[in-house]
């Protein structure tokens, strides 16, 4: 048993590693799509053109060089990304709910959460739904849509499972009660300073992935951004369906 424990240990720090390093490079290739679509004229008017003037004399104070072409030519239409804002939880220490999805170990401040739920049966499927909507839960009065987490995070190629051989055993209910974040284990509860996460400001891609924990390579997720929106936020999702037993 003890043997297995080392590797089972890699494999997470390698799969923390994997999403890590592709938000960088995700990050990477934004700032090369924005220089791509910088105008012509920015690289041909870094160039400073000059003319020679006449020999100076010493009652003359005109400038010798004089240029004719500005240094930095501006980069009309080039789409500058603002940075994210970051959520007030982030500012200060926080107490952080650690758990796991795979071998993924994850971080989520518990500000964000109303309370956790073990899996006892399973949630209602709702037929023509994503591949990442499980079904709905009826608990303590409210109905809560069960999302795969694993899907959300890494897409269907990647995060599918079959739920009927491995199911999620547990379910994290956001603050708001409409939805639930299903999830292998929880871990522990514990505090995170700022200094100890690795933020993400600028979060075009990966949006619910808003930093981590270089020493322990933990995604600190942003369960508010990871929840899918819908046009109408008003409702709780597919409330009004029939759901089927």
């Amino acid at each position: 048993m003890s043997q297995h424990k080392p590797q089972q240990r890699v494999m997470q720090q390698e799969l923390a590693l994997d999403v890590y390093l592709g938000t960088l490079l995700d990050e990477v290739a934004e700032a090369e799509e924005v220089v791509r679509h910088l105008p012509v004229d920015a690289a041909t008017g870094l160039v400073a053109k000059t003319e020679i003037v006449p020999p100076i004399q010493l009652e003359d104070k005109k400038t010798v060089v004089r240029a004719t072409t500005p240094l930095v030519a501006p980069t009309n239409g080039t789409k500058l990304h603002p940075l994210s804002i970051m959520p007030d939880w982030s500012r200060r220490e926080f107490q952080a709910l650690f758990f796991k999805v795979g071998h993924l170990t994850l971080a989520t401040p518990l500000v964000e959460l109303s309370r956790a739920l073990s899996i006892v049966r399973s949630p209602a499927t709702i037929p023509g739904q994503p591949s990442w909507f499980i079904g709905l839960l009826d608990d303590d009065g409210s109905r809560i849509g069960v999302l795969d987490t694993a899907q959300l995070m890494l897409g269907k190629s990647r995060g599918a499972r079959d739920l009927a051989a491995t199911p999620f055993k547990q379910i994290l209910v956001t603050k708001d009660n409409r939805w639930g974040l299903a999830c292998d284990e929880l871990l522990t509860i514990g505090h995170l300073t700022p200094d100890k996460v690795r933020w993400r400001t600028g979060r075009q891609k990966r949006p619910w992935l808003i930093g981590t924990v270089i020493e322990e390579l933990i995604a600190v997720i942003d369960l508010d951004a990871l929840v899918p929106r819908r046009k109408n936020q008003d409702q709780t999702p597919l409330a009004t369906k029939t759901v089927s037993r």
